[in-house]
């Protein structure tokens, strides 16, 4: 009888814990390494505040951009993030994920995982739409949208 009580409790414990991690509205891991076979991006969490920040190689910029990000509201497994983006500060939304039970996420070359593993997650990253200020601007108009997979990462 103890030992059925015992079970049960653990039980009811992992269930809360699972909910919890739902409810978690920061990273699971230090970094979020994803892109294309075009792009790239490095999403890594400050350990002192837990703000995020991102670092994107697109080819619409000839130099990588950087900036901090902030948590949205996202569905249950995922992740949204809202920021700036650009000399303009454009606004930016990244969005992450899962990819369903059975799936696969696929890059343009075909390829469903890297070094990290088989791709766990989608990521779009969302550019409001916006032209550059100048011909002197450090980039060339953003597309619609950047999409690709990645994964969560300990490094």
């Amino acid at each position: 009888m103890r030992t059925f009580f015992a079970a049960a409790c653990a039980l009811v414990l992992a269930g809360y814990g699972a909910a919890a991690h739902a409810q978690q509205t920061t990273f699971p891991a230090p970094k979020f390494r994803g892109g294309n076979t075009d792009w790239q991006v490095v999403l890594s969490t400050r350990q002192t505040d837990l703000s995020v920040v991102y670092r994107l190689r697109v080819p619409q910029a000839a130099d990588p951009l950087s900036s901090g990000l902030r948590h949205g509201g996202a569905a249950a497994g995922g992740y949204e993030l809202t920021g700036t983006i650009g000399v303009e500060k454009t606004s930016v939304t990244v969005k992450i994920a899962p990819v369903p039970l059975g799936g696969v996420c696929k890059i343009d070359n075909g390829l469903m995982g890297d070094a990290y593993g088989r791709f766990a997650y989608s990521i779009d990253v969302i550019p409001e739409k916006s032209k550059p200020l100048s011909t002197k601007a450090d980039h060339k108009p953003w597309p619609a949208k950047w999409s690709g997979c990645g994964n969560f990462t300990l490094d």
